[in-house]
């Protein structure tokens, strides 16, 4: 019961769409079997109008003597029409092509007797049902005739009042016909064999594109994603096929891609925060280490200096709280949290971080160089830009060296410049950075020396920290270096002193 569903089923839908059967074949052949099928008909068709054509121009010839003669000579008296059976033609006798017989009665019957037969002996008409007037009608050979050939017969009667039968053979007209047949069967056979060979031909080359676009469609779904099917004309079906593909292909590839990079970015974002948690967790062991060491050796008696203890575990507890606040800003930044957006003097931040600078490093040379042309402003955080320089400033009186000095320096972009900015480079003439730690001195928890920044108190996110406040304000940051020579930060931030008018310049 199943099976025969499905078959039903099958049957049903090769009745809905008759194109099914075709779908069996490939497109080549289906269409070259479409093509020779309508040719075949069309053959077929127009070979039987010729043919019926043809018949009915011979039979009219036929009908036309037949007439012509039931006028003439036909319906003449019965001696003129027996004189050429007697050899003694009169001047009315029958052409020797025409079958002449005259219906006489014996007894209730009515029976052609012939007086003329073109083909005594070998074929005559069976004209046995003619018994009246009669125009021309086709009748059939005689029992006995060696040509099977029907006849055209028509009868009249003369003026003897008698029923007179003439006839001719259609046996040369069938003949004809049958070259006829012959020569247009001949015909249409080479015409389709013709037709078969240049359709192969012309589809195969009509369906190249499509062959291409198969052949593309194989090595993309092997993996080659960046194959694209050859343009043609968007006039015709498969030139907007093959722009509709190529976008399609385009958008799966970016999709591809996307998923990739965010596959890749998720992987990084995952690893980088594994080594940001064990980094955090081993910073955060060693000052707690000492603690708990410090508090265990007074506690055990070892030691009955508590001002000793108090000042290192106070001391500790102070580079884990600088430690917690670092890790806390790269999360504000990280989760992108909105900044205040005001006009910022660069040199008045700058002026303020050189006399911080000053202070916190007495007997230390550190000076401002300000070589911009106008009042260095840009859009953005104070209290933010002022750490970013600040810590710039610490970092290098801190590594540079005890002799190294520093120098801020204020810059403008060039005018007409766009997009025109303003920067701070903080420059040191110190020991420098080893070039294999350049490219690394903004991730996080890295340092260039691990020894000597731990022993200054550096948790190795202050420079992380600094780009990632630099990058929140549009800007960017860049370092160059060589040992022996020094080292200078280059901060580059989006100028905002077209945005401010004269008023707001002056308060500034």
């Amino acid at each position: 019961m199943r099976s025969g569903g499905r078959a039903g089923t099958k049957d049903r839908s090769a009745r809905r769409y008759p194109g099914v059967f075709l779908s069996h074949f490939p497109l080549r052949v289906s269409l070259v079997l479409v093509m020779t099928t309508m040719a075949a008909l069309g053959l077929a068709v127009s070979g039987a109008v010729v043919s019926g054509m043809m018949q009915q121009f011979l039979t009219n010839r036929v009908d036309d003597q037949l007439t012509t003669a039931t006028h003439e000579w036909a319906n003449g008296p019965v001696e003129d029409l027996e004189a050429q059976a007697t050899g003694k033609p009169g001047p009315s006798s029958p052409p020797s092509q025409f079958y002449v017989a005259t219906i006489v009665e014996v007894g209730p019957f009515k029976k052609p007797v012939p007086s003329n037969n073109p083909q005594e002996g070998r074929s005559s008409p069976d004209v046995s049902t003619i018994t009246e007037a009669t125009p021309p009608v086709t009748v059939p050979a005689s029992d006995g005739s060696e040509n099977s050939a029907p006849w055209r017969a028509a009868s009249v009667v003369n003026d003897d009042g008698q029923v007179v039968v003439i006839a001719l053979p259609m046996a040369g007209e069938y003949h004809i016909m049958n070259q006829l047949l012959v020569v247009l069967v001949t015909i249409g056979v080479i015409v389709l064999v013709l037709l078969v060979a240049g359709s192969l031909y012309l589809v195969r080359r009509a369906l190249q594109p499509l062959y291409l676009v198969e052949r593309t469609a194989g090595r993309i779904a092997k993996g080659q994603l960046d194959e694209r099917v050859p343009e043609w004309s968007p006039n015709t079906e498969v030139g907007r096929l093959s722009g509709a593909l190529n976008r399609m292909l385009a958008q799966i590839q970016g999709a591809f891609i996307a998923t990739n990079r965010s596959e890749r970015q998720a992987r990084e974002a995952e690893s980088a925060m594994r080594r940001f948690i064990g980094d955090a967790s081993h910073e955060l062991r060693t000052p707690l280490t000492s603690v708990r060491g410090y508090a265990d050796l007074y506690k055990s008696g070892a030691t009955q200096d508590a001002d000793m203890v108090i000042d290192r575990i106070s001391s500790e507890a102070g580079r884990m709280s600088l430690l917690v606040e670092d890790l806390l800003t790269l999360v504000r930044m990280d989760e992108g949290r909105p900044m205040r957006r005001e006009p910022v003097d660069l040199l008045d931040l700058g002026i303020a971080a050189v006399e911080n600078a000053k202070a916190g490093f007495p007997g230390r040379s550190v000076s401002l160089s300000n070589q911009t042309r106008s009042i260095p402003v840009t859009i953005g955080d104070s209290d933010r830009l002022h750490q970013v320089i600040g810590n710039l400033m610490t970092n290098a009186l801190r590594h540079g060296g005890a002799d190294a000095s520093v120098t801020l320096r204020l810059t403008q972009s060039d005018p007409g410049v766009q997009p025109a900015t303003v920067g701070v480079d903080v420059i040191d003439d110190g020991a420098g950075i080893p070039a294999e730690d350049v490219p690394h001195l903004f991730e996080r928890f890295y340092r260039a020396d691990v020894s000597r920044s731990r022993a200054s108190g550096g948790s190795g996110l202050g420079l992380s920290i600094v780009k990632s406040l630099v990058e929140a304000h549009g800007g960017t940051i860049t370092v160059e270096s060589e040992l022996g020579e020094g080292t200078t930060f280059h901060v580059r931030l989006p100028a905002a002193a077209e945005m401010l008018d004269e008023s707001e310049i002056e308060e500034l």
